[in-house]
């Protein structure tokens, strides 16, 4: 069950991905999160927009959206509905970005239309159960 939802939107610019980092940081630290699994958190979601931002040439914004249960586990959803010109170079850091969210993430879940990668849900457990506060 959803309990609470944070969304942002921000410019696709590699200068605004402390942003996202500070906030995934600020939202897992909330939940009681390990340090451990929030530097995790923070890479996936750093790693996904950076995919993101690699993936199109016109790129303009991303969003993130925050959503998480009763049982503290966070569900990161990173998406750029308004970018079209898909970069078909396969590049070495896009599969490097693409390894290091599923090694540091419970689950990762590609968002494809037509064959291209437009967004990533990322899952990560290990907060503290909210339901005595």
């Amino acid at each position: 069950m959803k309990l609470e939802e944070i969304n942002i939107k921000l410019p696709a610019k590699p200068e605004y991905m402390s942003v996202a980092r500070l906030t995934t940081a600020a939202i897992a630290n909330r939940m009681g999160f390990t340090i451990d699994d929030i530097e995790d958190l923070k890479v996936a979601v750093s790693e996904a927009c950076s995919f993101l931002i690699r993936q199109f040439s016109d790129i303009t914004n991303l969003t993130i959206d925050y959503q998480i249960d009763t049982n503290a586990d966070i569900h990161v959803t990173i998406a750029s509905s308004d970018a079209d010109v898909v970069n078909r170079e396969e590049s070495r850091e896009s599969e490097l970005s693409l390894f290091i969210m599923e090694s540091v993430a419970d689950k990762v879940t590609k968002v494809v239309d037509n064959g291209v990668i437009r967004g990533f849900s990322i899952l990560k457990t290990g907060g503290n159960s909210l339901e005595h506060e």
